[in-house]
This record gives structure tokens, C-alpha cells and sequence, in this order.
């Protein structure tokens, strides 16, 4: 009989004869295949030390998306206590831009674990340099854009006036992105491009909700150059908007975690892996909009700002 139809286990038992078991077919072999925890090519293709579980890979990836994102928010925080510690700000976060840049560069014909790390914190160290430069106030654009005006309900009207009020800033994101986007064109390692690229989508996801509504808009974090984007906070009350995206960022993060899981290759892994961790930071600071709650991650930073 052939292979294909049937696949025989024998049994070194004596007087047993050999069992017949069917192979998975239909929807059990595709989740099988899913859900198997290394694919078969990713065994001929890698030596012993890179053959790593999906549990260190996870760990090593979340280690580094925490503490990048934890330590970057407070810092961002930190530094808008005078105009001398937001220029000092802005200077170490060009610094480090022009760093993540030749990381980017550098890193993008590579697709090794390592690699895959450095252009993710290249990636990383681009958004960073954007965000430094709005939260201290270096690209928000002319006085006339920096109006506190009365609160309204949410409107199309109003919605322009918001995006408005934030277009330096997404100018400059975007060019970012599309500079990422040109050095690593058709190359095998483009984690910084899709890092920078999901840190500005989940920033936007997060502008949109606070714009339509939620019950904690963190309203009062803001530097005193930026208090008049509260004027188009939402109504303190989750929107019809929120359990939507969060429902959307939960289904790419599932996405995200198992092609992290069946990775042909370790590269492929552990760049799959960092987005998941992303995603799932994303889940959470999403969920923290909708609640309300008071989370002390950044109370150290917050008490160096003077807040």
C-alpha cells in the first residue's frame, strides 16, 4: 500500500502485529503543521549552536522589547523637565538616530539572530529620535498650529483640526520611514523597517482611540508645549473604537506568534518574535486606555521631570 495513504507503526512487541495508522489529513494536518514547533527545513539549514528552543527565543525577545520600551518611555519623560535636558534630549537621540541608521544599513544583507536584533534596535532608535523630537516640542510646527481650543465631540471637522495639529510630526515620521523603507528595499533583513513601521501604527491606533474616547487618555502627561493637543481628547468613556482594535492588534499578534514559532530559518524567528512582543506590548497599552487604572512604571522618571 502506498506511503502517501498510510503509515505503519510497528510495535517491538512480541505477538503484537503491526498497527495501521492513518495520516492527519484536512483541517487536523493543517493545524498540526501550524502548530509544530520547528519546521522541518530549519533542521538541515542550521548547525547545533543556533538551533535554539522558541522559549529562549521568546525570552530574548521579550527582554529586549520591555527594556527598550520601558527605559525609552521614561527617559522621554524624564527629559522634559528644563530646555536645557530637552536639548540635551534631542542631541543623544540624534545621536543615536545616526547610529540606528548605520545599523539599519549595515545589518540588512543579514539574517542571523544577532542581526535581526541590532536592525530591530536601529529601527527602534529611529522612532525614538521622532518621538524625543515632538514630546520636546523641536517639530511641532508654528504658533499659529499650537491653539488650545474649546473640546468638541468627535467630527470630521474636527478630525482634520487634529491631524493638523500633529502634520509636522507625521512628516517627519514618514520621511523616516520611507529612508528605512529605501535601504532596506528588496534586502533579506528589513526588521528595522517593519520596527519603526509598527511602533508609528500602534502610536496612530493610539491617537485615534484617544481622539474618539477612552477612559484613561493620560491626560496631564504632556510637556507644557504640547497641553493644547488635549483639546481633542475624546469624552472620558471608551469608544465603540477600542475592543475593535484591540481585537485587531490580538489577531496580528497570534498571526505574528506562530509564523515565530514555525520560522524556517533562526533569523526568521527571532524577527517574527520581536513583533510579537510588540504586539503584545500594543495589546496592553491599549487595554491600559481603557481602563482605569494608574500603572507606576515610570514613577522614577516621572518624579526626575519634576511631575
Amino acid at each position: 500500500m502506498s506511503g502517501a495513504a498510510t503509515e505503519t507503526a510497528r510495535v517491538p512487541t512480541v505477538g503484537v502485529p503491526p498497527v495501521a495508522v492513518a495520516p492527519l489529513t484536512g483541517w487536523r494536518q493543517r493545524l498540526h503543521v501550524l502548530l509544530r514547533a520547528r519546521h522541518p527545513d530549519m533542521v538541515q539549514v542550521t548547525d547545533i549552536a543556533t538551533r535554539e528552543t522558541t522559549l529562549r527565543v521568546a525570552l530574548r525577545s521579550f527582554a529586549v522589547v520591555v527594556l527598550f520600551w520601558w527605559s525609552t518611555t521614561g527617559i522621554v519623560f524624564a527629559l522634559e523637565r528644563s530646555p536645557s535636558t530637552r536639548l540635551l534630549g534631542f542631541v543623544v537621540a540624534s545621536a543615536l538616530a545616526l547610529w540606528g541608521a548605520s545599523l539599519v544599513f549595515l545589518e540588512r544583507d543579514r539574517d542571523t539572530p544577532s542581526a535581526v536584533r541590532r536592525s530591530f534596535l536601529g529601527g527602534a532608535f529611529l522612532w525614538t529620535w521622532a518621538q524625543v523630537a515632538f514630546y520636546g516640542a523641536w517639530i511641532i510646527g508654528p504658533e499659529s498650529m499650537r491653539l488650545h481650543i474649546p473640546a468638541e465631540l468627535p467630527s470630521w471637522g474636527f478630525a482634520v483640526r487634529a491631524v493638523w495639529s500633529m502634520f509636522w510630526y507625521q512628516l517627519v515620521m514618514l520621511a523616516v520611514l520611507a529612508a528605512t523603507a529605501v535601504m532596506t528595499h528588496r534586502r533579506v533583513n528589513r526588521t528595522g523597517w517593519w520596527t519603526a513601521a509598527l511602533f508609528w501604527c500602534v502610536h496612530q491606533v493610539a491617537s485615534i482611540n484617544i481622539f474618539l474616547g477612552v477612559e484613561n487618555s493620560g491626560r496631564g502627561f504632556f510637556p507644557q508645549a504640547l497641553v493644547f493637543l488635549e483639546s481633542y481628547f475624546g469624552p472620558p468613556t471608551n469608544s465603540w473604537f477600542l475592543p475593535f482594535t484591540i481585537a485587531c492588534v490580538i489577531a496580528y499578534t497570534l498571526y505574528t506568534a506562530i509564523f515565530a514559532i514555525r520560522g524556517r530559518t533562526p533569523g526568521h524567528r527571532q524577527r517574527m518574535m520581536l513583533l510579537t512582543v510588540i504586539g503584545a506590548l500594543s495589546v496592553l497599552e491599549l487595554a491600559v486606555l481603557g481602563a482605569p487604572i494608574h500603572l507606576p512604571l515610570w514613577e522614577a522618571f516621572l518624579a526626575v521631570r519634576g511631575y
